[in-house]
């Protein structure tokens, strides 16, 4: 996975028109709400076949730079 492929499974996950970009959280974006949350982890684990569902980290994180930081620390990130 990339940083490209992250944002736009962010976009999908949320379904939202609005630009997804490395600043984005839970705060600038309206859909990215507690439902938002849980449907963007469990595309982000399909996404890499179950590899992010021992990351306790990543449950918290509310931003794409956050979510990208954590599977760069766990080498899920090209």
């Amino acid at each position: 996975m990339t940083e490209k492929d992250l944002i736009q499974l962010v976009k999908k996950s949320l379904k939202t028109k609005q630009k997804i970009d490395i600043n984005s959280n839970s705060n600038n974006v309206e859909e990215w709400d507690s439902v938002g949350q849980l449907i963007l982890l469990s595309n982000l684990d399909k996404k890499l076949k179950g590899a992010t569902s021992n990351i306790s980290q990543i449950a918290t994180a509310n931003s794409v730079k956050k979510i990208l930081s954590i599977l760069k620390r766990n080498k899920l990130v090209k």
